[in-house]
């Protein structure tokens, strides 16, 4: 009696390590189609804002335009300091700080760091500009990168003093950027020229 009672007993271990086996593929097979779906849904759509013509647009493809707004919106978005610099320029670091590249991220922060030292960081700044976007204010150069070329008028006050008044033309690059917290889909990856004023300072006081 004990050789078919064991061959049963080895018969049932057999199917239950089937069945554990038979779920285990299964979960797996549910987990990846999970993944494939929401990989399958879940992509950006960079829409240009003129559809006057139409457009051609495919999945993750950054357009000229969005590129242009977007590096205006987070540059002067660090550089708006209504407080003074000591304060607002860490905290716009910290708010902005997905919306640029690791990289530049680190400048930044050293840019921030030089700055306070200098005894800079204790005025307010805005950043404005006037002109309407053009194509020759961005320059596609392949994979997802562009340069833009951002004008601004830069406004300084100490104790609302003004102490300058110029413009400068900021050449900065943007890239395309998949992070979690990044939610535009754009990252800007630093400068590609060194900045530089396109006229003279308007108005010039002093530090007693």
């Amino acid at each position: 009696m004990s050789e078919p009672r064991n061959a049963i007993n080895a018969r049932d271990s057999h199917i239950w390590t089937l069945r554990m086996a038979l779920v285990m593929v299964s979960g797996i097979a549910l987990a990846m189609a999970g993944i494939l779906y929401s990989r399958q849904n879940d992509f950006f759509l960079h829409v240009p804002p003129d559809l006057s013509n139409g457009a051609n647009i495919k999945p993750g493809e950054l357009q000229a335009p969005n590129a242009y707004a977007f590096a205006s919106f987070v540059w002067r978005g660090l550089n708006d300091w209504p407080n003074a610099g000591k304060s607002d320029y860490p905290t716009n670091i910290k708010k902005y700080g997905c919306y640029v590249t690791p990289t530049f991220f680190n400048w930044i922060a050293k840019n921030e760091k030089e700055k306070n030292e200098a005894g800079e960081l204790g005025r307010t700044r805005s950043l404005s500009h006037d002109d309407a976007f053009a194509n020759e204010m961005v320059n596609p150069i392949g994979n997802n990168v562009f340069e833009v070329a951002l004008t601004t008028r830069v406004h300084e006050r100490i104790e609302g003093l003004p102490i300058k008044d110029i413009i400068v033309r900021y050449p900065l690059r943007v890239v395309a950027d998949t992070r979690p917290c990044n939610r535009m889909g754009m990252a800007l990856d630093g400068f590609y020229a060194q900045p530089e004023r396109t006229e003279p300072e308007q108005v010039s006081v002093e530090k007693k």
